[in-house]
C-alpha cells in the first residue's frame, strides 16, 4: 500500500481498453456449511424487533391505527473470513523484533503492534460468535490502524496483474513455490512491479461454486493450486 502513489493509479487506468468491469467476490453465503473452516459459519440474516415482535412485515398499525407503512428492518451477523474473505492488512503479521530490544513480539505491516495498536480480548468470552446461542451486543476487538475503513477512504485503484495459476497447474493440488512462479513469470510474460495489484487465478472458486453450498471436504482439500508460505524465498519476493 506504500508503493501505491497516484503515478500508479495513472498508470493502472492507462491500462483500461474495453471498459468492462468485473465483481471479484463469492456470494456471501459460499461455500456452505463450515468444512473449508470449522471456526467459521455462515452469515445470518436475520430481522431486529420491535416492540416485542420480529421487525420483518411489520405493520405500523400495530402502533398507531390508521397507519399504513409495512417495515421489513435486517441485521446480519457475519465472519468475515467465511467467503471471499474481507481480508485487511491487520488480518496476518509476525512475530518481529521491531523496537530492537531482542524480543519477537505480534507485528504488523509497516510496524504496528499487536496489543497496542491491534486490541483485543484474552477471554474466549470475549470472542466468537456461534450460530444459535445469542452473546452481548458489543464490539470486543479493534484495529485502531490498518482497519478496512482505510481503505475505503484512499479508493484502492490501480494496475493489476493476474498470475493465472491454473493456465499451468488445472486444478492439480500443488503448493508453488518460488521457482515455480519465475517459470510462470517468464512463460507468460507478465512483470509485476512496486504497487501492483496481484491477482492469482486458481480455479478454487469455480470448485467452491461447484459444489451449491453443500462442498465435499475431500474435494476441497485436494483441489487447485496456491502459493507455498513456507517457501522464504517467495515470502520476500
Amino acid at each position: 500500500m506504500n508503493e501505491l502513489t497516484p503515478v500508479k493509479v495513472k498508470q493502472g487506468i492507462a491500462e483500461v481498453k474495453e471498459g468492462k468491469t468485473f465483481c471479484l467476490s463469492m456470494p456471501l453465503d459460499y461455500p456452505g456449511g463450515n468444512v473449508l473452516n470449522p471456526r467459521r459459519h455462515p452469515p445470518q440474516l436475520r430481522p431486529s424487533t420491535r416492540e416485542d415482535r420480529p421487525n420483518w412485515l411489520y405493520r405500523t398499525e400495530w402502533q398507531k391505527p390508521g397507519m399504513i407503512d409495512v417495515i421489513n428492518d435486517d441485521a446480519v451477523i457475519m465472519h468475515l473470513q467465511y467467503s471471499t474473505q474481507w481480508d485487511t492488512l491487520a488480518h496476518v503479521g509476525a512475530l518481529f523484533d521491531a523496537t530492537g530490544a531482542g524480543k519477537a513480539e505480534p507485528t504488523f505491516y509497516n510496524g504496528y503492534r499487536g496489543g497496542v495498536d491491534l486490541v483485543g480480548p484474552s477471554d474466549p468470552k470475549q470472542a466468537g460468535a456461534v450460530p444459535g446461542t445469542f452473546v452481548e451486543a458489543k464490539s470486543t476487538s479493534s484495529a485502531n490502524a490498518l482497519g478496512v475503513e482505510n481503505m475505503a477512504v484512499k479508493c484502492l485503484q490501480g494496475r493489476g496483474v493476474m498470475i493465472d495459476l491454473h493456465a499451468h497447474y488445472g486444478r492439480k493440488r500443488h503448493a508453488v513455490g518460488y521457482d515455480d512462479l519465475m517459470r510462470i513469470l517468464s512463460a507468460d510474460g507478465i512483470k509485476v512491479e512496486p504497487g501492483d495489484f496481484v491477482l492469482l487465478r486458481t480455479g478454487f472458486d469455480d470448485v467452491i461454486l461447484e459444489g451449491k453450498k453443500k462442498p465435499d471436504a475431500h474435494t476441497l482439500e485436494t483441489s487447485c493450486t496456491g502459493l507455498d508460505g513456507g517457501d522464504a524465498r517467495l515470502r520476500q519476493w
